[in-house]
């Protein structure tokens, strides 16, 4: 291991890749049924249910693009219980999570040897990280592996002594499926150009524009709608400007991942910046005898330098699943000083500290069960087992109406639209109607007439609104004036506030 050729452990061995594999594969299975789902995972079920015009109009008037809709969409024809089981469901992003597994190895073989490509798959295999992402039923796990596949194609690119034009066609068509998966796809597909233009490589620059020209044709019909798209972030997305903070976090994600409890988020941090740190140190003293180092540090750096500058000249987005593709080099990067310097000990520190940091993020991932994956089935489940007649089931907004919707369809729940205008309101009328999930416009046409009301709302929106100098949340205030407040039911963060008539 220590010369980059396996060393005793023999990493140049084929075998070594297929038990990556299965060790990823089996650390993506943690949880895969009972872990909580979001309101993000349910919005992509509800669409990916609808037909493909509809899933087109919904994605419009939304934020992101349609691709990994239509292939959840497909995914759930395969069988007839797809939607109703969450192992399934997530089961289409954990194979996209494998084969972005595959493809950093192979990135990272013929960047450097089969040993750094095997251990950089390795790294992502346990990464807490890349587990959240593999279970996410959104579109992240797909924009991981069109970057990746754009990023290997580019290298065969570079590296073969005679291109073939299917390496420049699969570019081509993963820079697209890229584009056509989410909205800041493009911060990931630059990394490469720039790094041409900064060797002055100009035959290779010119030869890359072209592709990124295609991708962009191919692009186009999306392109079209991408400023209303931009308008629509400007006016909705609720993100701070990134500061020291949101910059501290970085290596902590893609060590340990958060959200981290308890004193393990100082552990976690130290974790995360104990390993970047041996990273930098021991980088200086291994030679380097191509440009592979300065290509994956420009790939890695442009995504987020790219988006904390968007952040501050347009809207602020800087968040670390929007450029998960740095991610992937990171650990390619980390491969490299493990392999290089196992012998003299600093490898040894850095594989430790990752794994030390996914033995703290893969249980706090899979039992993490607050906002924004509140026990919304068990809620649910408390609810039906009540007796509803005459009652209303009302949340004060989608987040939580979402998740439990899909929990327990047969309750009748109804949820108050978004303050229009505000930085909740994010459900586009379109996407209503492609949905067909309409939110009611107040809290009175919600409860209606009804005797009894069971209030769905999140704790944090509570001491929000006292935050703001609020005497109480408006809606709890506007019951208690016609009610009478009978208990409160309690799900972790996840407050069910009873109401009767008096």
């Amino acid at each position: 291991m220590s010369d980059g050729t396996g060393g005793r452990f023999h990493l140049d061995r084929p075998f070594w890749l297929p038990v990556v594999l299965v060790l990823g594969f089996l650390v993506r299975l943690l949880g895969i049924q009972s872990r909580g789902l979001q309101y993000d995972d349910v919005f992509s079920i509800f669409l990916a249910n609808r037909s493909l015009e509809e899933i087109v109009q919904g994605t419009a008037a939304d934020t992101m693009p349609p691709l990994y809709y239509f292939l959840l969409h497909f995914w759930t024809r395969v069988w007839t219980g797809a939607v109703e089981s969450v192992w399934f469901l997530r089961l289409l992003s954990v194979l996209l999570s494998l084969l972005a597994i595959w493809l950093i190895y192979l990135i990272g073989e013929r960047l450097y040897s089969r040993p750094i490509g095997l251990v950089a798959a390795g790294l992502a295999a346990i990464s807490p990280f890349q587990f959240y992402h593999a279970q996410d039923i959104r579109n992240y796990a797909l924009l991981f592996c069109s970057q990746l596949a754009f990023l290997y194609f580019f290298v065969r690119t570079y590296t073969e002594e005679k291109n073939s034009v299917w390496d420049w066609v699969g570019m081509v068509l993963c820079g697209a499926a890229a584009m056509y998966t989410h909205s800041v796809a493009v911060y990931g597909l630059i990394g490469p150009i720039l790094w041409l233009i900064m060797r002055r490589d100009w035959k290779r620059a010119f030869q890359n524009g072209l592709a990124l020209l295609a991708v962009a044709v191919i692009s186009l019909p999306w392109l079209m709608i991408l400023p209303d798209q931009i308008a629509k972030m400007q006016r909705a997305w609720w993100q701070n400007p990134p500061g020291i903070i949101e910059l501290l976090q970085i290596p902590v994600v893609w060590t340990a991942g958060l959200p981290l409890e308890g004193i393990w988020l100082p552990v976690g941090l130290f974790l995360g910046i104990l390993v970047v740190a041996l990273l930098l140190f021991e980088a200086r003293r291994i030679p380097e005898k191509t440009n592979s180092i300065e290509l994956l540090l420009t790939v890695l750096l442009t995504p987020p330098v790219l988006m904390f500058l968007s952040s501050y000249t347009v809207k602020p987005m800087f968040v670390p699943r929007g450029f998960i593709l740095s991610s992937g080099v990171f650990f390619i990067l980390a491969a490299r000083i493990i392999v290089l310097r196992w012998m003299g000990g600093a490898g040894k520190l850095v594989l430790g500290g990752f794994i030390a940091a996914a033995l703290i993020g893969l249980p706090s991932q899979v039992t993490f069960a607050s906002f924004p994956r509140s026990p919304f089935d068990a809620a649910g489940t408390a609810l039906a087992d009540l007796d509803l007649e005459g009652a209303r089931i009302v949340h004060d907004n989608k987040l939580s109406y979402f998740p439990m919707a899909y929990y327990h369809p047969e309750l009748a729940q109804e949820f108050v639209q978004d303050e229009p205008g505000s930085s909740n309101d994010t459900f586009a009328p379109a996407s209503q109607k492609a949905m067909q999930v309409f939110p009611q416009p107040d809290l009175q046409s919600a409860v209606g007439d009804a005797q009894r009301v069971y209030f769905v709302v999140f704790t944090e929106t509570i001491a929000d609104y006292l935050v703001l100098g609020e005497a109480q949340h408006p809606g709890l205030a506007w019951l208690s004036e016609r009610y009478k407040s009978v208990e409160v039911l309690t799900f972790n963060d996840l407050e069910v506030h009873v109401f009767t008539r008096p």
